[in-house]
């Protein structure tokens, strides 16, 4: 700059110099033009010469002007100094002392060619003796106007050109002082002066203030120092000042703010020296301060220096924290690229020094906003029109290290050819530098950079040898982008490979680069690509071994391959073409899909699409999908309303697969357009089906060779048409209806189902429904109507056939509870209470003994479950007695816990109701009941003989019933509770109460003794043959430990008296019981007999077997024998003394005359008599006490009667023995033998 200065200042003086030393000296009016041309080259050395006209006056003050002044000229006849016309005004005075005063002088377009010569001398000085009267003139004013000065330096081989050189001078005398104030060009660069000096000194030095304000550059520079010659060489030193005029700031302190500098200087014509120099910015009481030499010799030996080493710089600190950082006082987010063309702008204002050197600066740092730039380093050489960067090193934001060498041209189209290397090891810090937010693939990364050979260009970006680091990953290739100027989109090609890739990571880098959403400034470009990486991720899905081409231009991709062959544990290939706009795409492609497990690429498919029930439930099945491999193909733009088609054919697990998915507009993606989707699976394995359609089988077989068919067809929002079918040999099923399809309501809508099989129960068993009673077959026929709402499902108009079994009603289930929770009504044929049991405790019973099992109890049949139904039944069979007919009840099910409450119904002619629960807590089985039974038909559940029952009437029933265990047995055995029997009139067959009269007629002919094997038989016979009428009985009961007593049983009519007990073990289904019966004898009664007998029963409930006791009615018998032995014995006594009375009156009669010879013979008769009488009495009284010893208290009375029998004979022998005598003297007749056959009534 201070070299410029010199050029055009020099110029100027050469022309006022010419005319203010030369015009005064030659006014000769008679012969002007030729003296002027000859004293004008005297005194400055040069020929001079004038080629136009001349006007000159002298009154009233002498006037002169010339056209066309040219003075010397070069080799080619060029003069040095040309011009266009100059004119003066004098004082006339002052010519009488010796003096000339030139109160005006206007010099027009003067034109002067200076030459410094090759050993840094003018050429002006050469060849001539100039002889100068410095001290004779006066120049009060002089105006330059467009002047125009050639600066030819030989040394460099450069021309410095002054254009629109205008000013305005004045000196006291030509030798000074002098001040000079004035415009001019200098090279193009315009800008302001003023010059003041004094007189030289006696060694010729001349003191010289010096400013210069450029236009362009709101710059004060301020000289003042020496000028003098140096071996005919101008040389100018001094000191000098600079600072920046910013004319917007309105006070001094904003001025005192801005940079200023200071230091030392050294001017030539060949060289600038700034041996020092002090640069503060900020305030003044605590500047930032940078300080360095600087050097520009554009001499024989070009040389060029410039250091700079400085403390920390604020940016922020230097009077400029307003404008443009806003008033949140943080910087606006640019670009790089806008960054860089920023600092671009800056550097291509500075001025290139056109000779070799070097530039060299050191700072700690530099801050600006929220920029922080540490160790600056800076060897910086000039290059022409640029520089050559020997060595860049910067550290910017995020511990980012910038190091750079190369060529930077700045003049005409900046580029930059070289190397770059950008290492960040706080990646996140450098983004929220750039571009003021963070992307999540940048946040993850520790480390990123590049290095590469780069040509940058503002049309073309050229990497070379590119080698990306990100993270941990390296990859190598190369970059092209070009942006030409017309309104063509941008081109970018990458050819990368490496050991790792991250493509999110890679356009979130390159949006730092853009400043931009990195989407939509890469996707404006036309890309040719090829990537290959052993690790790629994109989009957040980690890949490996991935090889792929493409090229996307003006709205057409070409993918010319794509291989991935770990994706998420599957395979990709693909290839294809699109072309067209967003709304017209026309294209076509083809892929391929290989998984042999795709659970992990469901897992990612449902983490990066939109969340979809669908895929939840796809993830959650994707095991039975293993062993996958699909092909299939894309078209875009096919036929009309076919935008969008892909299909897909293959298999999978064993699947045939067949999918066909289409677009009637791509405006379907927005929620327009027709979409339809028609997919098949094939497997001749139904479980595997069923794995694949979302459900969750078990590896069992039901039905061969199935066929899933799923087609939907939805327009814009609307419900779908959808339609699900599953076909075997033996079971359909089908799902017509409209539903929507969107993941917020997905399924909602209104569906026709229909299920038709022979036989459902293996599907049961393949999904885990473990139901009771299984294996007989369940054939199948159902119908509903599905009705699907955010909040329930409703199942209505439910009509079907389960067996033999119809079954009818309405579900609706709640979509928002945990469990499935239903209410509605269900009507069946039939239900089955065992049934129901076994769902909540698993078998019932023993299936080797058919007893009540002693296995811990099972898992419910179904868990997690709220369901609330009104059931109505034609029958339920409580699996005794018979069904409850007209059977209604609230059902209350929680898979682990079943209510019955509120049954009501007909059970064996009676009316029935009272509640009941079975629950299943964890393995402990749980069971309460109460039942309310009246007027029931008794012969319904009375024991059965010969195929009718043995009881009929009338009963009823109330019971409460609780028992805890953890098998059935145990709940059967912890039972308690209590109830109550009522019998109305009861008949009972078998139990014939009116037997004693034929049993009395029918022991009297028993010869011998009774015995209880003698009348068992008969009581038998008598008993069974007959039936019992009683009346009215109540029997309470109670339950303990699973045994069911009751106790002190009253029964009875007017001829017997029934009292039993009977005991009912539950768990083994046993009973014990005893039924006494107390016949009324009537006038038959006998002393200490009773005719009673006992039936015990025993064994099995449902046959128990029955034995008699019939102790009590032998003794009684036996005691009522033995009255009707010893009355005939009396009887017999009774005739035998008779016949001895009519013998007495016999032999009073015939044998008065010998009577006392009789009686001697009768004494001695008598006498033998007894004694056979007393021994047959000994033998019937042991023959007595024998049977009083088996009949008990009947025989202690018999010897009683036997002792009064024999005391009754005693008397009467011993009144016999008292008669009078036989007549003395008359011999005593043997008396004859005793006949008792001829009594009366004594028969032989």
């Amino acid at each position: 700059m201070l070299g410029r200065v010199l050029v055009f200042l020099g110029g100027l003086l050469v022309v006022v110099l010419f005319v203010a030393l030369l015009a005064p000296l030659f006014i000769d009016w008679t012969d002007f033009r030729k003296n002027f041309e000859d004293q004008a080259s005297r005194i400055i050395g040069k020929k001079v010469t004038v080629h136009g006209t001349v006007d000159a006056r002298l009154l009233p003050f002498p006037s002169v002007t010339l056209h066309d002044v040219r003075v010397g000229q070069e080799a080619d006849g060029t003069p040095l100094v040309q011009i266009a016309e100059f004119s003066m005004d004098a004082e006339l005075a002052p010519f009488l002392s010796g003096e000339a005063l030139i109160f005006d002088m206007r010099v027009s377009k003067p034109k002067v060619r200076l030459r410094l010569l090759k050993d840094g001398t003018l050429d002006w000085m050469r060849g001539s003796q100039p002889e100068i009267p410095a001290k004779s003139v006066v120049l009060e004013s002089v105006h330059v106007e467009e002047g125009d000065v050639v600066f030819i330096d030989e040394q460099s081989g450069r021309t410095r050109h002054v254009t629109d050189l205008n000013a305005g001078m004045s000196a006291r005398s030509l030798a000074g002082p002098w001040r000079i104030e004035g415009d001019a060009a200098l090279d193009g660069e315009q800008g302001s002066f003023t010059v003041s000096s004094s007189q030289p000194d006696d060694n010729g030095v001349l003191r010289v203030r010096t400013r210069l304000m450029p236009d362009r550059h709101p710059l004060n520079i301020d000289l003042d120092g020496e000028l003098k010659l140096v071996d005919s060489r101008p040389d100018y030193m001094g000191s000098f000042t600079a600072g920046v005029n910013d004319k917007q700031s309105r006070n001094s302190a904003d001025q005192k703010a801005q940079p200023r500098i200071k230091g030392r200087f050294e001017l030539t014509n060949d060289r600038i020296r700034v041996p020092e120099y002090r640069l503060e910015v900020g305030a003044d009481n605590d500047p930032y301060v940078v300080t360095g030499e600087a050097t520009l010799d554009t001499g024989s030996k070009p040389e060029f220096l410039l250091t700079a080493d400085g403390q920390q710089i604020d940016v922020n600190r230097l009077g400029n924290s307003k404008g443009a950082n806003g008033k949140t006082n943080r910087n606006p987010v640019i670009s790089v690229r806008q960054r860089l063309n920023n600092l671009i702008a800056i550097a291509a204002e500075i001025p290139v020094p056109q000779v070799p050197g070097k530039a060299t600066f050191r700072l700690p740092a530099i801050v600006a906003g929220d920029t922080t730039i540490r160790d600056v380093q800076l060897d910086l050489e000039p290059a022409g029109t640029g520089w050559k960067i020997d060595h860049a090193i910067g550290t910017l934001p995020g511990r980012t290290q910038v190091e750079a060498r190369g060529n930077l041209m700045l003049r005409g189209e900046p580029n930059f050819i070289g190397n770059l290397v950008v290492a960040s090891n706080q990646p996140s810090g450098l983004a929220s530098w750039l571009v003021g937010s963070v992307d999540p693939s940048i946040r993850q990364l520790r480390q990123a950079g590049f290095s590469a050979d780069v040509s940058l260009r503002h049309e073309e970006q050229r990497f070379e040898n590119l080698e990306i680091a990100i993270g941990p990953a390296t990859l190598k290739g190369r970059l092209d982008r070009q942006s030409p100027s017309d309104k063509n989109p941008p081109k970018l090609a990458v050819d990368l490979a490496g050991d790792a890739l991250d493509l999110d990571a890679l356009r979130a880098l390159t949006g730092l680069l853009t400043g931009q959403n990195s989407d939509e400034s890469l996707f404006d470009h036309r890309i040719t690509a090829h990537l290959q990486a052993g690790k790629f991720v994109a989009f957040g899905v980690p890949a490996d071994n991935v090889d792929t081409s493409f090229s996307l231009a003006n709205g057409s991709l070409t993918l010319d391959k794509l291989a991935v062959r770990n994706v998420a544990g599957a395979e990709i290939t693909a290839t294809g073409r699109a072309d067209g706009s967003p709304s017209d795409y026309k294209g076509s492609g083809e892929i391929t899909f290989k998984a042999a497990d795709p659970s992990p690429f469901f897992e990612m498919l449902r983490q990066h699409l939109p969340h979809h029930p669908v895929m939840d439930r796809l993830v959650r099945n994707a095991a039975w999908y293993g062993n996958t491999a699909l092909r299939g193909a894309v078209t875009l733009g096919g036929d009309q309303d076919n935008a969008l088609t892909v299909t897909l054919a293959g298999v999978s697990n064993g699947s045939r697969v067949n999918f066909d998915y289409r677009m009637s507009d791509l405006s379907a993606f927005t929620g327009k357009g027709t979409t339809t989707l028609e997919g098949t699976l094939e497997n001749s394995v139904t479980s595997i089906l069923f794995g694949q359609a979302g459900l969750d089988p078990l590896p069992v077989e039901a039905d061969a060779n199935g066929r899933l068919t799923l087609k939907v067809s939805a327009s814009g929002t609307d419900p779908a048409d959808a339609a699900l079918t599953f076909a075997t040999d033996k079971t359909s099923f089908t799902a017509n209806g409209k539903v929507d399809v969107r993941p917020d309501s997905f399924l909602n809508g209104n569906i026709a189902l229909s299920l038709e099989s022979a036989d459902l129960d293996p599907y049961f068993v393949m999904n885990g429904i473990g139901l009771p009673q299984m294996g007989a077959g369940l054939p199948v026929k159902f119908q509903a109507n599905a009705a699907l709402s955010p909040d329930k499902i409703v199942l209505a108009g439910i009509k079907g056939l389960l067996a033999d079994n119809n079954v009818s009603g309405a579900l609706a289930f709640d979509r928002n509870a945990r469990n499935v929770k239903a209410t509605g009504e269900l009507t069946l044929d039939k239900a089955d209470l065992g049934w129901l049991a076994e769902a909540i405790y698993g078998p019932m019973t023993d299936a080797k003994t058919g007893n009540l099992s002693r296995d811990k109890l099972g898992l419910p049949a179904f868990t997690g479950l709220d369901i609330g139904v009104k059931l109505s039944a034609k029958q339920v069979w409580p699996g005794i007695f018979g069904p409850i007919s007209n059977f209604t009840g609230n059902v209350a099910y929680k898979g682990e816990e079943f209510r019955l409450n509120d049954l009501a119904g007909g059970w064996n002619g009676g009316t029935v109701n009272g509640s009941l629960m079975f629950a299943n807590s964890d393995g402990t089985g749980l069971l309460q009941t109460k039942l309310n039974l009246v007027n029931a038909d008794l012969a319904a559940v009375a024991w059965q003989r010969d195929g009718a029952p043995l009881a009929s009437g009338r009963f009823g029933l109330a019971t409460n019933v609780e028992a805890s265990g953890k098998s059935i047995a145990e709940l059967a055995a912890n039972a308690s509770g209590s109830g109550e029997i009522k019998l109305g009139e009861t008949h009972v067959r078998g139990l014939n109460l009116s037997i004693l009269p034929p049993l009395l007629s029918a022991t009297d002919q028993i010869q011998g003794e009774i015995t209880a094997d003698k009348v068992l038989p008969i009581v038998q016979t008598l008993l069974n043959n007959g039936e019992a009428v009683l009346s009215v009985t109540s029997i309470p009961f109670n339950i303990s430990s699973g045994v069911a007593r009751a106790t002190n049983i009253v029964a009875g009519n007017d001829v017997a008296k029934l009292s039993g007990n009977a005991e009912i073990s539950l768990p083994d289904e046993r009973m014990r019981g005893s039924l006494g019966i107390a016949f009324k004898p009537g006038n038959e009664a006998q002393s200490g007999a009773v005719p009673a007998l006992r039936l015990d029963f025993a064994g099995p409930l449902a046959t128990p077997g029955r034995t008699m006791d019939v102790t009590d009615i032998t003794s009684f018998l036996s005691v009522r024998a033995f009255e009707r032995e010893r009355r005939r014995v009396e009887r017999l006594q009774a005739n035998v003394l008779e016949k001895q009375r009519l013998r007495r009156e016999v032999a009073l009669y015939k044998y008065m005359a010998v009577a006392r010879e009789a009686q001697r013979q009768r004494d001695a008769v008598i006498e033998q008599q007894r004694r056979a009488e007393e021994e047959r009495l000994r033998d019937l009284a042991r023959e007595a006490a024998a049977q009083k010893q088996a009949e008990e208290e009947a025989k202690a009375k018999q010897v009683e009667e036997e002792a009064k029998v024999k005391a009754a004979a005693e008397a009467r022998a011993k009144a016999d023995a008292q008669q009078p005598p036989a007549p003395i003297g008359q011999a005593p007749k043997a008396a004859p033998p005793l006949n008792f056959n001829e009594l009366p009534g004594i028969a032989q």
